[in-house]
């Protein structure tokens, strides 16, 4: 990951000279696609995000639309584009799966999920078919960019607001790994506490969900009530309800990363610990602190979005500081029926046409991409200024 946002700062326009002004967003959504398919997917996929991938990408990520869910089939452009992009993605990672196969590469030397899904066979002994593989690589690679993105994009936002916090998080790096120059590893990033405190911070005040859907299994009463919920009934949690609730977190509508350092989830009774695959994660469900769900079906990328995030936000830390544009203290507040389909169009634009990738993009700036109200179209921007120190 460190070395794909080295060579990235290095030699993006968004970042030339030593100060100027940047449009977060896009070019956070880039960071993040190329380290999660890098990390993720292996070189092959990496090379091919500089080509017709990226355009791909953006037609079947637009299809992600809320008329979607319940009318997948109505003839839209944009669901014609859709279900395109679907196809001759499908097709790329089947020709990388078979240039493998025919080469005896199967990628074990890069350990990437690629190989692993090559290797894989479900219970009955029956092995993963490859259009199969090549279906669940789509979504990987969307499930490790659009969430990591978001939470990227929003954390840099609030540091420019408060660049005292930017700084705390520069003098942590010296102070546990040494120096600012320390390759970022897995294992030195873990004591790191203030950055995981700014993305806990950070998804407490914007979850990358917005509601999270059960269904109703068995009676179930409603503590002092006399409500008793009948089985098929399907039960929603807010986490961004929960989150911004003055009874749980003081406050609440403060970004203060300092209050995780004195308090623990006020709510959380949680006592058991499972691996179900992916790391050990809470059984129990009863929570005020719900970013990535919880229990058995708790999302199963939450611990790499955490290093993702803590490796972006800790690069721009030691090359970067930020400020906010002409002094502006405030943050653009979320608009989920947005947010998916404008950081969509700034990836695409950003990649696809490299010489509008420069600050400002200014064709989705009064959206700044990452779900605007529109009251300005400086909010998504940052001033940025190289830190020569």
């Amino acid at each position: 990951m460190q070395d794909e946002l080295s060579a990235f700062i290095e030699t993006n326009s968004a970042f030339e000279g030593s100060a100027g002004r940047i449009q977060l967003p896009p070019a956070v959504a880039e960071m993040t696609l190329f380290t999660a398919s890098r990390s993720l997917q292996g070189q092959e996929v990496r090379k091919q995000l500089d080509t017709t991938f990226a355009s791909l990408y953006h037609d079947l990520d637009n299809g992600f639309q809320p008329i979607n869910f319940m009318l997948p089939w109505f003839p839209r452009p944009a669901n014609r584009r859709r279900d395109i992009g679907q196809r001759k993605m499908t097709q790329i990672y089947t020709d990388i799966i078979n240039t493998r196969r025919a080469t005896a590469d199967d990628g074990k030397e890069n350990e990437d999920m690629i190989s692993n899904l090559m290797h894989s066979q479900y219970k009955d002994g029956t092995p993963v078919p490859d259009h199969e593989i090549a279906h669940m690589m789509i979504g990987l690679l969307m499930a490790g960019q659009h969430s990591s993105s978001v939470t990227s994009s929003w954390v840099l936002l609030h540091l420019a607001a408060q660049p005292q916090i930017l700084e705390e998080l520069y003098q942590e790096q010296l102070r546990i790994l040494g120096s600012a120059t320390v390759p970022l590893t897995y294992d030195n990033i873990q004591p790191l506490t203030l950055v995981k405190n700014v993305i806990q911070e950070t998804l407490r005040l914007h979850p990358p969900i917005h509601s999270i859907m059960r269904k109703v299994k068995t009676p179930l009463p409603i503590q002092g009530t006399n409500w008793v919920v009948p089985p098929s009934h399907v039960l929603l949690a807010a986490p961004a309800t929960m989150g911004k609730s003055d009874e749980y977190f003081p406050n609440a509508d403060t970004w203060d990363p300092h209050r995780w350092e004195h308090m623990v989830d006020p709510k959380d009774q949680e006592r058991e610990k499972m691996d179900y695959g992916y790391g050990l994660v809470s059984t129990g469900a009863d929570s005020t602190y719900l970013p990535f769900g919880a229990g058995r079906h708790r999302c199963i990328g939450e611990q790499f979005a955490y290093v993702q995030i803590t490796v972006v936000v800790s690069m721009i830390v030691r090359h970067f500081k930020l400020r906010n544009m002409e002094e502006k203290t405030d943050l653009v507040a979320t608009d989920y029926s947005v947010m998916g389909y404008l950081f969509a169009h700034c990836l695409y634009h950003s990649i696809a046409n490299p010489v509008t990738s420069h600050c400002s993009l200014a064709p989705w700036n009064q959206h700044t991409c990452i779900g605007s109200d529109a009251r300005s179209t400086s909010l998504g921007q940052a001033l940025l200024q190289r830190d020569m120190g």
